[in-house]
């Protein structure tokens, strides 16, 4: 009970902080002015990290106090955080000096040793590690190395995405989320304590760090979330009864490393490029390894910006993309990493083609492989999304059915058969998807029969799986699970791409921009009329409404727009509304009635246009 109010105290700690912290920030000068590199336009205040960190100590201190009036004792647990805190002092005090006046590349990296130093001179190290499941490899004498790499490589690792508003914070949620799961599923109450002070404090900082930012998390906030998170993935990591496999760390921490990894690369590859070694002399040699260290605007969130996403949307698809790196190292753990290889050659390609369409041309090298050259052949960028989209909801689908439909704990047989026959189901039901034409369609233009087409493809889909799982003799009647598992994919399916829908019709209505337009006749034509301009701002038409001769229509709504009147109201509309346009949808109005209604808009100089479908036959 004490461990798990860890994360509303946390969150209402950070939430008070803050912008106490923001004031401390401004008055001291502690502020990141707008600049070359910078994509803000007015200062903003940093040391957001201060408060996130002391947020999680008076959370540590409540929850030491009140653990004993309800019979619990967390100090154990808490003493266990010793060597991570100690660690965490250089860390924490290097980036608030950075925060307060810049220091070199070479004197944070030293301060990010000596926390590597202090973790592992407590005993934290990566001692064995297991590939994919399998046996321990033990290190030896490898383990202060890769342990020291590892803490400094995911610190700066988080450090380096703090780009863009909400970024690194949010990322860090997701991080720390993600370990907790796997904490609680080991019986880790230690880890987990930790990670949900962290998770809450981060959290409470994030609505106050999410574009618009009113405060920054800073190198304070970065580096110190950045080095708990790399500490507690390793005391995660090496419990002997629960050896987690390489792969989930790796998975959880995914989008921060390969964009460090990138970033090291395309540097390194590019002063190379630049200087010529082979020419150059032995201090401009120096002088472009230096670079691989040197901040730029070249960052995966960049290159989003820079190919049209807005600021919020480069943050949220950046979550998407950690969030399902996650939630795939959930199921390996899950599945006893049965599918990691299968994930990780997915990844794999994924990540390659995400590079060469955000235009790394630095690393055009890796497209020499004749796999590689066939893969990035393909026409991936939209169908390689979709089909991974659909894994998830089967995934989601099948896992879902099977807690809904069986009691838990689940018996060995049902279990084995169950992860067994997983990836069978999967192979199964997107190859039918496929076969059935559901990627064929045009998403901006769905509408209600395609969405009955993805309900329609999904139920023979998992009939289909389900035919071929009976050869696998499953120890229970499976019939209604696959019934279930049938009607939570149809769900979702259709719930995912009409979601599509929804968002786009959200936007139409509120990115409206332009002349204000009335539409005269409320029918199918007006319909199409609006359906235009919403989906047309190049238009500069913004509609507020109809007007309709038809008294049974007054004050009545036809696809959430109003009826405002008829003709005889047009004036007094145009006064109030401030009318500049006026479409005239309808080609069935009385010549006296269109006569007035154009006089009327002349005298209040309203702009006039008409429009009509016409099908002529072609000479």
């Amino acid at each position: 009970m004490a461990i798990y109010l860890c994360l509303p105290i946390a969150i209402v700690f950070s939430l008070l902080l803050t912008p106490l912290v923001r004031r401390f920030a401004m008055r001291i000068g502690a502020v990141d002015y707008p600049g070359e590199r910078k994509i803000h336009a007015t200062p903003i205040p940093r040391l957001g990290g201060i408060g996130v960190v002391v947020a999680g100590i008076l959370t540590a201190c409540v929850i030491s106090g009140f653990a004993p009036l309800v019979g619990e004792d967390v100090l154990p647990a808490i003493r266990t955080w010793y060597p991570l805190l100690l660690g965490g002092i250089p860390v924490l005090g290097i980036g608030i000096w950075d925060d307060l006046r810049p220091v070199p590349a070479w004197l944070k990296f030293l301060f990010q040793g000596i926390a590597a130093g202090v973790a592992m001179g407590f005993g934290i190290r990566i001692d064995h590690i297991t590939l994919l499941g399998g046996e321990s490899i033990q290190l030896g004498f490898l383990a202060l190395p890769l342990t020291f790499v590892w803490i400094v490589g995911i610190t700066n690792a988080f450090n380096l995405v703090d780009g863009l508003d909400g970024l690194a914070a949010g990322l860090a949620s997701i991080s720390a989320g993600s370990l907790i799961l796997i904490a609680i599923l080991q019986n880790s109450s230690e880890d987990s304590m930790l990670l949900l002070v962290l998770l809450g404090s981060i959290l409470g900082f994030l609505p106050y760090n999410f574009n618009p930012a009113t405060i920054f998390l800073g190198d304070s906030g970065s580096l110190s979330a950045g080095y708990i998170l790399a500490v507690t993935a390793i005391t995660g990591s090496q419990k002997e009864a629960t050896a987690l496999a390489v792969v989930i760390p790796l998975l959880i921490f995914g989008l921060p490393i390969i964009d460090t990894i990138l970033s090291m690369t395309r540097r390194f590859i590019g002063s190379l490029q630049v200087l010529k070694l082979q020419h150059a002399s032995l201090k401009e040699q120096i002088r472009g390894a230096k670079s691989m260290f040197q901040p730029d605007q070249k960052h995966i969130h960049h290159r989003l910006l820079a190919l049209g996403f807005s600021h919020r949307n480069a943050v949220l698809v950046l979550y998407a993309s950690a969030l399902s790196l996650s939630l795939l190292a959930l199921l390996s753990v899950l599945a006893q990493y049965r599918n990691a290889g299968m994930i990780l050659i997915a990844i794999g390609l994924a990540t390659y083609i995400g590079i060469r369409k955000l235009g790394y041309t630095e690393v055009t090298f890796l497209n020499t492989g004749m796999l590689l050259r066939w893969y990035d052949f393909l026409t991936f960028n939209r169908l390689f999304f979709l089909g991974f989209v659909d894994m998830v909801l089967i995934a989601a689908s099948y896992w879902g059915a099977l807690l809904l439909k069986y009691d838990m704990p689940w018996s060995a047989d049902l279990r084995l058969w169950s992860l067994g026959i997983f990836p069978l189901v999967l192979v199964v039901q997107l190859a039918v998807l496929h076969l059935l034409g559901l990627y064929r369609g045009v998403r901006r233009a769905a509408d209600i029969s395609d969405l009955i087409h993805v309900a329609s493809v999904t139920f023979p889909a998992v009939a289909i799986s389900y035919i071929m799982a009976l050869v696998s003799l499953p120890p229970v009647d499976t019939l209604r699970f696959f019934l279930l598992d049938a009607i939570l994919f149809s769900a979702s399916m259709v719930g995912i791409r009409g979601a599509y829908r929804v968002l786009d019709y959200l936007r139409q209505r509120t990115n409206l921009v332009g002349k204000v337009t009335l539409i005269y006749g409320a029918g199918r034509g007006g319909q199409l009329v609006l359906r235009e301009l919403l989906q047309n701002p190049s238009a500069g038409l913004s509609p507020i409404g109809f007007i309709d001769d038809d008294p049974a229509l007054q004050d009545r709504m036809v696809n959430a727009m109003p009826i405002l009147g008829s003709a005889t109201d047009l004036s007094a509309l145009i006064t109030a509304q401030s009318v500049a346009c006026l479409v005239i949808s309808t080609q069935h109005i009385q010549k006296d009635r269109l006569t007035e209604v154009i006089h009327t808009c002349r005298h209040h100089s309203v702009t006039i246009l008409r429009s009509h479908l016409t099908l002529e036959p072609l000479a």
